[in-house]
C-alpha cells in the first residue's frame, strides 16, 4: 500500500488519542482525539489538522517486518533447536549403551554352549485300540442273515428283457435283474420263503419291489413261495423290473414281511 501523506491519525496504540504521521514515520505528537489539533503551514511536516485517513479508518499500513525477525518466530525456532539438540544428546547416549549391551549378548552367546535338541520320541501306539475301516456289511458270496433264513447273493445278472419261453412268460418294462441266491432255514421251525418279501435298490436310492411273475416263468427257480423245514436251503432267482441304463447297488433281503431285513451290498 502507498504511504499516506503527513498528518493526524488514529494512533495505533492509543483508540482516544491521535497521533501524528511524518509521511514515513511516526513521530512522538500525540493529541486527544475529542479536541482539534492546530492545522499544519502548507508543505509543513509539522503537526496541523488531520486529512481523511489514507487507507482505511485504522490509518496508515505500518511497514511489516520480515518473519525472521519477529520476536514469536525466534522463540519458536529457540524451541525448536533446543528439542533437536536434546534429541540428538538422547541418541548418542542410548546408542552408546545398546552397542555395549550388544556386544555383551554377543560374547555370552559365543561363550555359552549350544543346548542339544532331544529327539522327540514317537508316541506310543495302542495297538488294540486302533480303528480299522469300518465294515459295509455283507456282500456277494457272504452270509446274510435275517430272522430264520441265512441268505448267500451268488450272482446279479441284469440287462434280461424277457423271462420265459415261448408259451408262457413276461417282457420286462425296462429291464430284468436276476438276483442268483441261495436261502437256508436256520431256525428250529417250517418257514416260507416269499420273492415279494425282497427288495432292491439302485444308484439313485430309487427302491424295487421283486417281480413275483417273472419269478414264476422261470421253472429253475425255488424261491417264488417255497416253504423251507429247519436245516434245508433252496436255490433260485428273484427278477426285479428296473429301468433300462439303471444298475442295483443293494439288496434289503427278508424272511418275512414283518421282519427288519438284512442289507446286502451288490
Amino acid at each position: 500500500m502507498t504511504s499516506a501523506s503527513p498528518g493526524w491519525y488514529q494512533d495505533p496504540n492509543a483508540p482516544d488519542q491521535l497521533r501524528w504521521w511524518d509521511g514515513d514515520h511516526w513521530t512522538e505528537h500525540r493529541h486527544p482525539k475529542d479536541v482539534s489539533p492546530p492545522s499544519p503551514q502548507p508543505g509543513s511536516t509539522s503537526p496541523g489538522t488531520p486529512p481523511p485517513p489514507v487507507g482505511g479508518p485504522e490509518g496508515p499500513s505500518r511497514a511489516k517486518k520480515p518473519v525472521y525477525k519477529r520476536a514469536w518466530f525466534l522463540v519458536v525456532a529457540g524451541v525448536v533447536a533446543i528439542v533437536v539438540l536434546v534429541q540428538v544428546f538422547s541418541s548418542l547416549g542410548g546408542s552408546g549403551s545398546t552397542n555395549a549391551d550388544a556386544q555383551g549378548a554377543s560374547s555370552s552367546t559365543t561363550t555359552a554352549p549350544k543346548a542339544k535338541k532331544k529327539a522327540a520320541s514317537p508316541e506310543p501306539v495302542d495297538r488294540a485300540t486302533t480303528s480299522s475301516p469300518s465294515k459295509k456289511g455283507p456282500g456277494v458270496g457272504d452270509k446274510a442273515r435275517d430272522g430264520k433264513f441265512e441268505f448267500v447273493v451268488r450272482s446279479v445278472k441284469c440287462g434280461i428283457k424277457e423271462v420265459g419261453d415261448q408259451y408262457l412268460g413276461k417282457k420286462a418294462q425296462g429291464q430284468f435283474c436276476a438276483v442268483n441266491l441261495s436261502v437256508k432255514n436256520i431256525g428250529d421251525a417250517p418257514q416260507s420263503m416269499f420273492a415279494d418279501n425282497q427288495y432292491a435298490f439302485d444308484a439313485k436310492g430309487r427302491k424295487f419291489s421283486a417281480d413275483a411273475e417273472a419269478s414264476m416263468y422261470d421253472n429253475q427257480s425255488q424261491v417264488l413261495w417255497e416253504e423251507i423245514n429247519p436245516g434245508n436251503s433252496v436255490k433260485g432267482k428273484v427278477y426285479f423290473d428296473i429301468p433300462k441304463g439303471a444298475t442295483l447297488v443293494k439288496l434289503e433281503l427278508h424272511d418275512s414281511m414283518f421282519s427288519g431285513g438284512v442289507k446286502v451290498t451288490l
